[in-house]
């Protein structure tokens, strides 16, 4: 099992699934156990302390040629880093399982990293658009800083502003953008922050509403206990104020991720239902467990994806929204 155009293995030391490598359907679980369920072998792919130039966002423009762009903005402050090396552990398996399934036809990726711009080193990395085996070298170039600020804030809404400005895909095309957190953006972006990125800065902006209509409202908030504790109140509000309630997905689970980021794309792209798309998760070996706790936390974007007849053969979603923008910089 896996994608044919993704020749490694799975690494999984803690996950429920048995399903193991991209080339076959044989089971390889490697590296020490970890209760977060990242394994040794990815956290030694991740050694970078410095920012390579070619992740370096100043006035970088970040295109894509395919009709469906998918955009993984991770946290690598101190409390979600591990969420990195998870993604990288079970990449193969994530993309096989688009291919393999029909969930896209035509897709390729971009891994960004944000950290504190308050506070860390390098709090905004940029990936270029990448397909199978090379997604691998791009990921491990991103410094996980473990940094972060100290107020229950970090800059999601700097990434998203770059997003909203520097992100290009062609006509037509509808990208998908998963933020993976446990903090809240802060409240405005910061004019000398954009600057010292490259990226213009004319007027104050909020950076999710337009970021939403530039990619017909694809934009997700994967929301992690805060530090791995507890999901506070006030974060989870904040973040369904900025963002559709029904994007609003909270992780149950860390080592669920990949679970999750699969049945969004399967359910947007009406490639399946939440209940078809648990025949998936069965079919690729999770647990009852790891199936009940996924479905739980899709519930409302199933619940908004149910179609509403509109007039005669037309039928939209309740979560679509109309927008004219077609992918061009802002």
């Amino acid at each position: 099992m896996g994608g044919s155009s993704y020749d490694r293995d799975v690494y999984s030391s803690s996950s429920s699934s048995s399903w193991g490598s991209s080339r076959s359907s044989s089971s390889s679980s490697r590296g020490s156990s970890s209760s977060f369920g990242a394994s040794s072998y990815s956290a030694s792919r991740f050694t970078s302390s410095s920012l390579d130039s070619s992740l370096n966002p100043n006035g970088k423009i970040l295109e894509s040629k395919t009709k469906s762009p998918i955009i993984v903005v991770l946290d690598v402050t101190g409390s979600n880093i591990d969420f990195a090396r998870v993604v990288y552990d079970k990449l193969p398996m994530f993309y096989g399982q688009i291919e393999q399934k029909g969930y896209l036809k035509d897709f390729d990726i971009s891994f960004c990293a944000v950290g504190d711009a308050y506070a860390d080193k390098y709090p905004l990395q940029i990936c270029d658009f990448a397909k199978g085996i090379e997604l691998d070298s791009w990921l491990e170039k991103i410094v996980l800083e473990g940094g972060g600020g100290a107020f229950g804030e970090e800059s999601y809404e700097l990434a998203a502003y770059y997003l909203l400005k520097n992100l290009e895909f062609e006509k037509g095309a509808r990208p998908i953008i998963f933020f993976i957190g446990d903090e809240k953006p802060y409240p405005t972006v910061n004019r000398s922050q954009a600057m010292d990125f490259g990226i213009e800065f004319f007027q104050d902006v909020e950076p999710f509403g337009e970021l939403r209509k530039k990619v017909h409202d694809n934009v997700f908030i994967l929301l992690n206990k805060a530090c791995g504790s507890y999901f506070k109140d006030d974060i989870t509000s904040c973040w369904e104020k900025l963002l559709a309630p029904e994007h609003v997905i909270k992780i149950n689970e860390e080592k669920a991720i990949i679970d999750l980021m699969l049945g969004i794309i399967s359910m947007v792209s009406s490639a399946r239902t939440l209940d078809t798309y648990k025949i998936d998760m069965l079919d690729r070996g999770q647990t009852q467990a790891r199936i009940k706790g996924v479905s739980e936390s899709l519930k409302g974007l199933s619940t908004a994806l149910v179609p509403v007849k509109v007039s005669g053969t037309i039928t939209k979603t309740s979560s679509e929204k109309k927008s004219t923008q077609k992918g061009k910089r802002l």
